[in-house]
């Protein structure tokens, strides 16, 4: 188990007025398509200090810090890039990520190991193996070593296999057409994101800006609510 990182949360850092410019954003698209208020609101609640460490402590991890700040001054999931944020919610007693309100299926951190990058995968799916005394055959071109895991693991192997290739991530959106985005929470890249589409097995790929940096939380989100502004003024001017 990780230790958790217990440093009082220093709020009111990366997004003062961000949840205030999501909202009228929001409701300029409406109008402009003709639409009044949405009788739902934009945001999930926020969560208190008290509720944020009790979802570190779950996971046994400190979350990256401009997400933490997020989730306590902007909401717990709501509009977001692509499409929109899942939603940490407390379901049945325990915390997890929640993707179009389906409650039974909720993404939930494993933090016991680093996020796997792309070209380190198949050597962890070899490992994997090996641990369980199985000698890895062939590597195929879209699914790895998966055949291996199904001789291994059974009618479990999808789910042993989906697993472990987020671990370390948190899946922090879905943005339709099985297209997935994803925050590094433990590993070296922590706090980066990362874009994949989980249809097939492509590598998870990192979310670049405009200066082919690699996005963190807070320019990831800055950087689509810009860009979202900068339509809603061109379609009333």
């Amino acid at each position: 188990m990780l230790t958790v990182d217990r440093r009082a949360m220093n709020t009111q850092v990366h997004w003062s007025g961000v949840r205030d410019r999501v909202i009228a954003v929001m409701e300029t698209e409406r109008r402009a398509r003709g639409h009044g208020p949405s009788p739902y609101p934009t945001f999930e609640p926020v969560l208190t200090p008290a509720e944020i460490t009790e979802v570190e402590a779950q996971f046994g991890v400190a979350l990256p810090e401009e997400y933490r700040t997020f989730l306590a001054e902007v909401g717990a999931g709501g509009p977001g890039p692509a499409l929109e944020l899942t939603s940490l919610r407390r379901v049945d007693g325990r915390w997890g990520w929640v993707w179009d309100c389906d409650e039974d299926h909720p993404w939930l951190l494993d933090s016991s190991a680093p996020f796997v990058e792309t070209e380190d995968w198949a050597a962890q799916q070899v490992a994997t193996l090996r641990a369980a005394g199985y000698e890895p055959t062939t590597c195929d071109e879209d699914d790895d070593y998966l055949d291996d895991y199904h001789q291994v693991f059974g009618e479990a192997a999808d789910r042993v296999w989906h697993l472990q290739r987020g671990r370390g991530a948190i899946h922090i959106s879905d943005n339709r057409c099985r297209m997935t985005g994803w925050l590094i929470a433990v590993g070296p890249h922590r706090g980066e994101l990362r874009d994949r589409d989980c249809a097939v097995n492509p590598p998870f790929t990192p979310y670049i800006d405009a200066n082919g940096n690699r996005h963190t939380f807070r320019s990831w989100y800055l950087e689509w609510l810009e860009q979202r502004e900068r339509t809603a003024r061109r379609s009333t001017s």
